[in-house]
């Protein structure tokens, strides 16, 4: 009776260690996918022009004035 009642306890921790194990590998956070960025640059864009890329998914990231010139700088994911 003794011994029964070992090898059902000992049964008992093999399932909770497995089931924890199981449940613990699942709750692992996996790694974010990895963002490949795509740039374009242009000058001197009208507003219709910058509406249009931003139709094809560009996100206008920066914008600089050299001279007379307005310099666009824009990224979308691939």
């Amino acid at each position: 009776m003794k011994a029964r009642l070992l090898i059902l306890a000992v049964a008992l921790v093999i399932v909770a260690f497995a089931v924890g194990r199981i449940s613990w590998a699942d709750a692992q956070p996996s790694a974010p996918p990895k963002i490949v960025w795509q740039y374009k640059d242009a000058a001197n864009l009208t507003v219709e022009q910058m509406n249009a890329f931003g139709a094809e998914g560009w996100d206008l990231c920066a914008m600089t004035m050299y001279g007379k010139d307005l310099y666009y700088v824009f990224k979308r994911a691939r």
